[in-house]
């Protein structure tokens, strides 16, 4: 009897372990939890779990997903590798993602299951030399676990279907993409920024934003979730902004053309605030590269459609806003616009009335729009830079004053003009000492002639 009970024991202890599954916790970003008992997959389609067995539970996506949590005391390294990640702790993430790669398989788990597992812990191994600063290594171990990751994609249901890209790091046209490893997005658009951290931006965009784009877009339009877009958008904005760094303004331009386009069909072909930005950008880098006639195009509608709307086209007219008469998104089109129409008059100017047209440009942008912090820092190194070409114009217009007992020739506009001047830069440099317009090259000069015409 007794060997009886202890053969059934066994038995049972056996029948549990052989039907252990990967159970855990899913935390979303709302501060919810849902317990799985068996957490089948992560793919870039998102977690596949189930409730309990043969109860599937709703697949999380990427974007609403905080955390994977796996239960059994087996897993505490790996459950602590995102928080180690968010922490920057590069040393703990690479020391306890190696710890995970070289433990053994959970009792009951699947093979696909901790393959999964481990290759998130490939990722983890990367991202610690990209916090490290170590790029190189970034870059093989990324290129590493993107082979990996396509040549071991899940077999689960409930998958985005029908997902087809080019991968450029391993030259293979990936068919069942949506069966991807879920950190695969990560790793590419981290791949693309280590490679701009090397000085590299043509790989950066030959091997891993170029493919994201074309992975993300696939993803977008089979499962109609637009949020896939958000890797591209970011993808694409920091190519720009690396190349505007350089000075490529062409390269950059191009970058914020393809950033415009991203999000507009992100947003089903309307326009949002990062098509608004992109637009402006666009701008901007045209008139870096000297192109005042093609950059105007960008923000004469949005000027043109604000003086219909609110001054019938008289300027000297006094304006008061009405309730909710536009909204941010707008009012920061608007804004930047007319930043724009005052850099490409600057552009241009050669006598007074195109200064004035310019100060007159950056001006408004100052007085009606509440824009953000780079088009207001913007605005005011415009209005600084016209106020001071405004007053060297103005040295030689000079009339009497009075002066004590004696009459003296006086270049009182200069002055003015020197003082108003000196008013922008003043707002620039003390409000916003952090943006890129007060750190600009030209503020040497426009503060030589302040000091020259602003008087006592």
């Amino acid at each position: 009897m007794h060997k009886l009970i202890v053969a059934s024991t066994i038995a049972l202890l056996l029948a549990g372990s052989l039907n252990a599954a990967a159970g855990g916790v899913i935390q979303t970003k709302d501060g919810q939890s849902q317990k799985a008992s068996d957490i089948q997959a992560e793919t870039i389609s998102g977690i596949i779990w189930e409730k309990a067995k043969n109860q599937p539970g709703t697949r999380v996506r990427l974007w609403d997903l905080d955390d994977v949590r796996y239960s059994g005391q087996a897993m505490d390294e790996f459950n602590g590798l995102s928080r180690k990640l968010a922490g920057g702790r590069a040393d703990r993430l690479i020391a306890d993602a190696q710890q995970m790669l070289n433990a053994e398989k959970p009792s009951g788990w699947s093979d696909e299951q901790w393959e999964g597992v481990q290759l998130s812990c490939k990722f983890y191994v990367a991202m610690g030399r990209y916090l490290e600063a170590n790029y190189g290594a970034a870059v093989d171990g990324l290129q590493d676990y993107i082979k990996e990751a396509e040549g071991k994609l899940s077999g689960v249901g409930g998958l985005v279907p029908r997902v087809s890209f080019q991968s450029a790091v391993t030259g293979k046209q990936v068919t069942n993409g949506g069966a991807l490893n879920r950190f695969y997005l990560d790793a590419l658009e981290a791949l693309g920024l280590s490679y701009l951290k090397q000085g590299d931006a043509a790989k950066a965009t030959k091997f891993a934003f170029k493919p994201l784009q074309d992975l993300t877009e696939e993803m977008s339009s089979n499962s109609g979730d637009k949020e896939y877009f958000d890797w591209s958008l970011r993808a694409l904005r920091a190519s720009a902004r690396y190349a505007e760094a350089q000075k490529d303004y062409a390269g950059a331009r191009k970058s914020y053309e393809d950033l415009a386009r991203v999000a507009l069909t992100k947003n089903a072909g309307r326009p949002s605030r990062a098509a608004y930005e992109a637009q402006l950008k666009v701008g901007f880098m045209q008139i870096l590269e000297g192109d005042g006639s093609g950059a105007q195009s960008r923000f004469y509608d949005a000027k043109r459609k604000w003086e219909a709307d609110h001054t019938d086209g008289i300027k000297t007219r006094a304006w008061q806003p009405r309730a909710n008469w536009i909204d941010p998104d707008v009012a920061y089109l608007t804004a930047g616009s007319y930043v724009g129409m005052g850099l490409v008059e600057a552009l241009k100017a050669k006598r007074t009335d195109d200064w004035a047209e310019a100060l007159e440009y950056f001006s408004t942008s100052l007085s009606i729009f509440n824009a953000d912090d780079e088009i207001r820092s913007m605005a005011l190194l415009g209005a600084a830079n016209a106020a001071a070409q405004l007053a060297e114009l103005n040295k030689d217009n000079k009339i009497d004053v009075k002066v004590g007992d004696k009459t003296v020739k006086k270049a009182v506009t200069a002055e003015t003009y020197a003082k108003l001047s000196e008013k922008y830069l003043s707002e620039l440099t003390t409000l916003l000492p952090k943006s890129k317009a007060a750190e600009d090259e030209s503020i040497p000069d426009i503060q030589k002639i302040i000091n020259e015409y602003k008087g006592d």
